[in-house]
């Protein structure tokens, strides 16, 4: 039977999140439908994709999800090949590996919205799945509360059967029959949580962050990151027994990525979790399947810490039989060399270049694959020195009133900042207190924002800026290495002569190499374009950079590279304003300053980080306006 799935978005975001439930199917044109209660939202029509290939319900022997012998091409090249994975009930996995590796589209394959060139994926009949995709956004006009609650379809089936059972007897019908469906009925729905539903929803709420008054808002008032958490609460409400979650703390702050580390931890059903948040890994996932050499290498009973341990090991053990191999290989060629040619020693030489020619052909002799390889070389990224400028402060911002509406209060005032040379800010504080806002009128891209007071920036300012949309709103036409080319030669501050080749080199250290810097950026995952947008700032002298959450969809590796970058680079005549909720990545850096962002107000103070700073970082929540 094939799965064809239903989308529970809204035509503008279809695709981005669906519940595929194989207790509800029927039959149509040879194909098996699985509905979902859209509601108002209005159901997308399956993509053709989702016709064709993606999970069939078959034989998982045992397993919630079986994958055999799949193999997937990104174009003409091959990206993953022979991958035999299966997913066992109440196993939590997560995915990691470098960007580009196949994460997202593995997951792709499963629901359907990536083809497989060979193999299948099954998924037990009584299994249902529930996707989050990168991209997900709710597209709903309904209040938070309604649309969190849309998708608990296990909890309205079984109202309707509660209901239909209390009628019958209700109705004079007292026959034991009757009684015993009526007591399976109330059991059923008092086991799966119905009469505890609205205290789930304002649980779920409130762990990724909304106000009790928020529950009554549309959503439509909601920036895009909070809109992405609507759309994670009603997944998690809706409680698939198969739960798909593709890098969900791309956008939550920290409490709200504790909240949903413990959440999964807890979860009653499988779990597979794409993330390079290592510390949401590690509080949330039981195994590691580690997508490397085109293959998933499973770490099966592994917390993310206990992988690395697993990892290094595996790899010293590999190498440490490779050199034996070798070592046995050059005694036996010793032998065949010294005594080949002898007529009393001919058949033990011959003996043994039986058993050499058998090493070769098990490959014995071969390196360890790149697989169990212990750890890649992280990504490089090497800043240009900062252009020096006039005078001790880059930019002020005196008495600013900022905001976007005039008709409408204002999201920050009274905003007093003098960002000097060798200042390195993090601006920290709740999802949507306004410090993506600020950064944009630091910026001064919009200056309508700034509704009184004044922003003065150095006469010899070079700004550089990275956004949180900026990797998805590259040209997807554009070729990786002409973006970086053109950004380093643009504007009066640009170099006319960088080439190519250096762009091609940038791209090569942040973990691009080959013919990658050629494709189009249409053909390169999420993560492979965060580090073409990475690139951009490696060819173009700046003195001031403003990054807002630069970690987000960036691997590992990469996110370490680009810590150690920042924590290299200004010396006296350079500074940097970051947006981060990625603790590990702040630590790296080595911030001289923490501003806190919260009901308005800007407070700076000249200081590392302290752990306080994580503990209570989401205190006093802001409002939920766009940020």
């Amino acid at each position: 039977m094939k799965l064809r799935i239903a989308s529970f978005l809204s035509v503008a975001a279809a695709t981005h999140a669906f519940v595929v439930d194989t207790k509800t199917s029927q039959r149509h044109n040879g194909h098996v439908l699985y509905s979902t209660t859209a509601a108002t939202l209005g159901s997308a029509p399956p993509t053709e994709a989702a016709e064709t290939f993606g999970t069939v319900v078959g034989d998982t022997r045992g397993a919630a999800l079986r994958l055999e012998n799949v193999a997937i091409s990104r174009g003409a090249t091959p990206l993953l090949n022979n991958i035999n994975w299966s997913i066992q009930p109440n196993e939590r996995w997560g995915i990691v590996g470098i960007n580009g590796a196949g994460k997202s589209t593995l997951l792709g394959a499963i629901t359907g919205t990536v083809r497989m060139d060979e193999g299948k994926a099954l998924v037990h009949s009584n299994v249902r799945v529930g996707y989050l995709r990168q991209s997900a956004v709710s597209g709903s006009t309904k209040t938070v509360a309604e649309e969190a609650r849309s998708e608990m379809t296990h909890i309205e089936e079984a109202k309707i059967e509660l209901e239909a059972a209390t009628k019958v007897v209700e109705d004079g019908d007292y026959s034991e029959e009757a009684l015993d469906k009526l007591a399976t009925a109330q059991e059923h729905f008092e086991t799966i949580g119905g009469y505890q539903q609205e205290q789930m929803v304002d649980s779920v709420l409130k762990g990724l962050g909304f106000e009790p008054e928020d529950s009554d808002r549309l959503c439509s008032d909601f920036s895009g990151g909070w809109q992405m958490r609507i759309a994670l609460a009603r997944l998690l409400l809706s409680k698939p027994s198969l739960l798909l979650l593709d890098e969900p703390s791309n956008h939550l702050d920290s409490s709200a990525k504790d909240w949903l580390g413990k959440y999964i931890a807890s979860y009653d059903g499988s779990v597979v979790l794409v993330s390079h948040d290592v510390s949401l890994l590690d509080v949330s996932v039981n195994s590691i399947a580690e997508i490397a050499g085109n293959t998933v290498v499973e770490y099966r009973s592994c917390s993310y810490n206990k992988y690395l341990e697993e990892k290094e090991f595996r790899a010293a053990s590999a190498q440490a039989e490779y050199e034996r191999n070798l070592e046995e290989a050059a005694r036996l060629q010793a032998f065949v060399d010294k005594f080949g040619a002898s007529a009393t020693k001919a058949k033990s030489a011959q003996s043994r270049v039986k058993m050499l020619e058998k090493m070769k052909k098990e490959g014995k002799l071969d390196p360890p694959p790149v697989a169990v390889v212990a750890r890649e070389r992280d990504p490089e990224l090497v800043l240009p020195p900062p252009p020096k400028p006039n005078g001790e402060y880059l930019m002020k911002m005196k008495d600013a009133t900022i905001g976007y509406d005039p008709s409408e209060p204002p999201l920050l005032k009274n905003i007093n900042l003098k960002i000097p040379r060798g200042m390195k800010l993090l601006l920290r504080g709740p999802n949507g207190a306004g410090k993506s806002t600020l950064l944009k009128a630091l910026r001064g891209n919009v200056p309508e924002m700034i509704q009184s007071g004044e922003r003065v920036e150095n006469d010899r300012l070079f700004l550089g800026t990275f956004t949180q949309d900026l990797a998805q709103e590259l040209d997807p036409d554009s070729r990786a290495v002409d973006l970086v080319t053109d950004y380093a030669r643009s504007g009066s501050d640009g170099n006319i002569r960088v080439t190519d080749e250096a762009a091609r080199g940038v791209l090569g250290r942040l973990g691009l190499g080959g013919e990658k810097p050629l494709r189009k950026v249409s053909a390169l995952s999420g993560g492979e374009k965060a580090r073409v947008a990475l690139g951009m700032f490696a060819l173009k002298a700046s003195n001031l950079l403003m990054l807002d959450e630069p970690s987000n969809h960036l691997d590992v590796g990469c996110i370490s590279g680009l810590a150690k970058a920042l924590s290299e680079w200004g010396g006296k005549d350079g500074a940097i304003v970051v947006i981060s909720h990625d603790r590990k990545f702040c630590e790296k850096v080595g911030f001289t300053h923490v501003g806190t962002v919260m009901d308005g107000k800007l407070v700076l103070e000249q200081r590392s980080l302290r752990d306080s700073d994580w503990d209570q970082y989401d205190i006093n929540a802001a409002s939920r306006s766009p940020a």
